[in-house]
């Protein structure tokens, strides 16, 4: 190969680069923690507990049984437990065996019902302390001649936390958005398509999450889906935002979606009453309009 040829190969590598730095990476990140440290009080003690999740209920996603120890006062010596987050709060159980413990843990109780089974780890005897504190972080502390008040620092008793963020890169820059501040679930979410302009950038989202948590119950196999759209400035500023609610059980709604000669989208949704809105999503400009249903 000659010199020239080299040259424009070259030229070419050069060009290819500048082009991929100059586009952002633009995606939804993802993750959970499974493992907390609380610190507050026994009575006149302090006490810290360091909890995890060992599983998660059958039957509902915020129910899910714990494992850990705490330890009180001056004291370095962790004591083990075992215990259940709920609806209500914790209940947390010391043993002196661990296999009394293993019921709850593994959620093997046989019960017939499923909140029966709840009530039943909440009723768990045998053991030799017993915690039991609400969401206020407020509660009862027991041993089998004693008992004192309980409170925590940190009254948030999610063990179980996801999050879910909008992470935007372009090798100069960095930027990550809580998705939660855009109504948006803390799992399921995702980019559908991005525009760049002279304005700054247009991101198209969409969310789809379970209705309920309780899998059991009314809508519990059900979903809720939309669109948000966001518009930034050029230094990823928030300017605006806006949602499109799809399909939801919770609200009796459902869409269809059908592609346009010009490869836009068109969302038909049914709201509980019967009543059907049609939207227009520009694939340019990545904004959706109401249109009449014969458009």
């Amino acid at each position: 190969m000659n010199t020239r040829g080299r040259h424009i190969i070259a030229l070419l590598m050069l060009l290819l680069t500048a082009v991929s730095v100059a586009q952002p990476r633009i995606l939804v990140r993802e993750w959970d923690t499974r493992e907390r440290l609380y610190r507050g009080e026994q009575g006149d003690m302090p006490l810290t507990l360091m909890l995890r999740v060992h599983e998660f209920s059958p039957g509902h996603r915020d129910i899910y049984s714990l494992s850990g120890a705490y330890r009180r006062g001056d004291s370095r010596t962790w004591v083990p437990l075992v215990g259940l987050h709920d609806t209500d709060g914790w209940v947390l159980y010391h043993f002196d065996s661990p296999l009394p413990g293993r019921e709850l843990l593994d959620f093997s109780y046989e019960g017939s019902r499923f909140w029966d089974s709840i009530a039943y780890y909440r009723a768990l005897t045998g053991w030799t302390e017993r915690f039991e504190v609400n969401h206020e972080g407020a509660g009862i502390w027991r041993e089998e001649d004693n008992s004192a008040p309980l409170r925590l620092y940190n009254p948030n008793l999610s063990v179980y936390r996801q999050y879910s963020f909008l992470h935007l890169e372009d090798g100069d820059r960095e930027r990550e958005l809580d998705l939660t501040a855009f109504d948006m679930p803390t799992a399921g979410n995702e980019v559908l398509d991005w525009r760049e302009d002279e304005q700054g950038l247009v991101v198209l989202l969409g969310y789809q999450h379970p209705s309920r948590p309780y899998a059991l119950g009314m809508c519990g196999a059900g979903d809720e889906s939309g669109l948000v759209r966001l518009r930034l400035d050029t230094q990823w500023r928030l300017l605006d935002w806006r949602t499109l609610a799809l399909d939801s059980c919770l609200k009796n709604q459902i869409s269809e979606r059908k592609v346009t000669r010009d490869g836009d989208y068109r969302y038909r949704v049914q709201d509980s009453d019967g009543r059907w809105r049609t939207w227009l999503l520009d694939q340019e400009t990545l904004d959706w309009q109401p249109v009449d249903d014969d458009a």
